[in-house]
């Protein structure tokens, strides 16, 4: 599944569709994949920004394993970031500029997770 969002300057939860919330953070742009379960895969993209992802379970855990990496040489910062079931945030972000690629792998208890792109 592949999405496009269009950078956006203000805080507040632009819409919810099928499959896919955006929600503008810090006058950049977010890609979020809401309740991904168990087993799912994601590609996201903003304007300047791009990041793929895997859920996997085990033992009542689940797993968000993937990367993300800066597009454009705007100037942005990219990053991304996942809610858990538990209520725990996980979070990584990069200013290395343009071409910098970095890798996640976060674990929390439950069975989904809301993972978003965004720049800043």
């Amino acid at each position: 599944m592949r999405t496009f969002l269009r950078k956006i300057s203000t805080g507040a939860i632009v819409s919810v569709a099928v499959g896919t919330m955006t929600l503008g953070t810090l006058a950049g742009t977010a890609n979020a994949k809401p309740e991904g379960h168990c087993g799912q895969s994601f590609t996201a993209e903003t304007d300047g920004a791009t990041a793929h992802w895997s859920l996997d379970c085990s033992g009542g855990q689940i797993t968000v394993d993937g990367w993300y990496q800066d597009d454009e040489p705007d100037g942005d910062c990219v990053g991304v970031k996942a809610y858990f079931a538990d209520g725990s945030t996980k979070r990584n972000q990069t200013c290395d500029g343009w071409g910098s690629k970095r890798s996640f792998k976060w674990t929390a208890p439950g069975s989904i997770a809301d993972v978003y792109l965004y720049e800043y």
